[in-house]
């Protein structure tokens, strides 16, 4: 697993964690690595610090902590989501287009939505995050 540190081009910063360099080359490359900010595909590597082994006692222990670090940070988000999010499952790009059309009450909603229908709504100007499998399993989405 690689992490990159990345940008947009309005400013917005985020990491981006791949298999590998050829990764996101590819993603980037087929227009889905995109800001979960404002879901620009203009995206830039921003340049990184490698991490420099000082002595043999170090090396084990970043990993380790970066690693969970990660899953607390993981579990938190999804908390976060499933507490603040009612799930209108396969619904969603309905309710989101009536919610963007204020034929229904603003809320926070989470479902899924194919890639065409993903495409349709950046389309109309409905703001939608994708949230990877990782963060939240479909199986934790009807």
């Amino acid at each position: 697993m690689i992490v990159y540190q990345l940008a947009c081009e309005r400013g917005h910063y985020f990491e981006g964690w791949f298999a590998s360099a050829e990764a996101c080359e590819k993603q980037a490359v087929d227009g889905r690595l995109q800001c979960p900010s404002c879901a620009s595909a203009n995206v830039r590597k921003l340049p990184a610090a490698p991490h420099v082994r000082t002595s043999a006692s170090d090396a084990p222990q970043l990993p380790v902590r970066r690693e969970e670090a990660r899953r607390e940070a993981l579990v938190a988000l999804r908390t976060l989501i499933l507490a603040s999010t009612q799930d209108v499952g396969r619904q969603f790009a309905e309710v989101a287009r009536r919610i963007h059309y204020k034929e229904e009450e603003a809320r926070n909603i989470r479902g899924r939505v194919t890639q065409d229908e993903a495409e349709e709504l950046r389309e109309e100007g409905i703001q939608a995050l994708v949230v990877s499998p990782e963060v939240l399993p479909s199986e934790e989405i009807h």
